[in-house]
């Protein structure tokens, strides 16, 4: 059996989740995650394993065997969503839209968006909502296997997987929510497009991460227009703002937005740039070809394929007609090797 910090940092990267991001989902600090992967702190207590696991969304399987590497026995699964240690920024509209929704009875409800976009996030604000002011029971189902549900609660299932529509007829008093980069295309799906964070919201967001490396940082009339450049180059996509902000330990606001325009990719990490490679494999063929030529000429495209691409997030209305988001742009346009889709978006999954 692997080690605990070895296995709780595979289950991390698995996840797709900065060491940051797993320390809001888990209510722990990053120095704590910090510890535990690198071996430094190797007896973990048991209520660290638990919000570890809630953190993680681990199914059932996942959790014991990362409570039997901590030296802790399974125990049963928490209802209650994991609280973020941060507030979530700029998302209050959606948050209040969602709640809604599901409230007033929808059913199965997919959160899309580009990757980075902050979907999870959002369902965790939004599950949270649900227990802690509507008394909701919620579930959490990062693999395959359904977890037990109680019909006589109202509940709330959040899951990245494709579920089983049958639920939905089982369980009377279920409600599904899937964090997806497209539809599921299920009968009486409520599709919740994520757009990224309006300009306020994310240099709020960017200052903010900021503050992790540089405590002193303030945004100031010298900075503003270099803050909000920043913001347009890297889409206002709260992940890649996560990443560019640790780049303040070594640029200025202005010499890294100089650097963002001519390579937006590289200050953010290779993890965004292979999750947005992700999304763009999501595509068909034609909706591919579709966004190279926009992403090349700007080439203005049918409704339907549009359609496709905004639901996605990969374009964004800009006044009349939409554009490219830029990251999407350069990771369309990257020269790269090995296996790829029109367009040289590189690949490092299967087709």
């Amino acid at each position: 059996m692997k080690e605990f910090g070895e296995l709780l940092r595979t289950h991390r990267l698995d996840a797709g989740l900065t060491q940051q991001q797993l320390a809001d989902f888990a209510m722990l600090s990053v120095r704590a995650i910090r510890d535990l992967e690198c071996g430094r702190t190797r007896s973990p207590r048991a209520e660290t394993v638990r919000l570890l696991a809630e953190g993680l969304r681990l199914d059932d399987s996942s959790r014991a065997h990362l409570q039997q590497a901590g030296g802790r026995f399974a125990g049963r699964v928490s209802t209650a969503p994991p609280a973020p240690a941060s507030a979530i920024v700029g998302r209050e509209a959606e948050t209040a839209a969602l709640v809604d929704l599901l409230v007033e009875g929808e059913r199965l409800v997919t959160i899309t968006g580009v990757s980075g976009v902050g979907k999870t996030r959002l369902a965790l604000e939004v599950v949270g909502e649900l227990h802690f002011r509507h008394g909701w029971s919620v579930l959490w189902s990062p693999g395959s296997r359904t977890p037990a549900i109680d019909d006589n609660l109202n509940t709330v299932l959040v899951t990245d997987h494709r579920p089983d529509p049958r639920l939905l007829e089982v369980h009377p008093r279920l409600r599904i929510v899937v964090t997806a980069l497209a539809p599921t295309e299920f009968d009486g799906e409520h599709v919740f497009p994520l757009e990224a964070l309006d300009d306020d919201a994310a240099v709020k967001m960017l200052v903010t991460q900021v503050h992790r490396v540089r405590p002193a940082f303030r945004p100031e009339p010298a900075n503003e227009a270099a803050l909000v450049g920043l913001v347009h180059v890297l889409d206002g996509l709260p992940s890649a703002l996560e990443f560019a902000a640790g780049w303040f330990m070594v640029y200025s606001p202005q010499h890294l937005l100089e650097k963002l325009r001519s390579t937006p990719l590289d200050p953010t990490s290779a993890h965004l740039r292979d999750s947005l490679r992700r999304s763009l494999s999501t595509l068909n063929v034609r909706e591919r070809a579709a966004l190279v030529r926009m992403a090349e000429q700007g080439c203005w495209e049918n409704d339907d394929v549009l359609q496709a691409l905004s639901v996605r997030g990969l374009v964004r209305r800009a006044g009349p007609r939409y554009e490219v988001l830029n990251l999407v742009r350069a990771a369309v346009l990257e020269p790269v090797s090995g296996p790829h889709l029109a367009g040289d978006v590189a690949l490092t999954w299967p087709c």
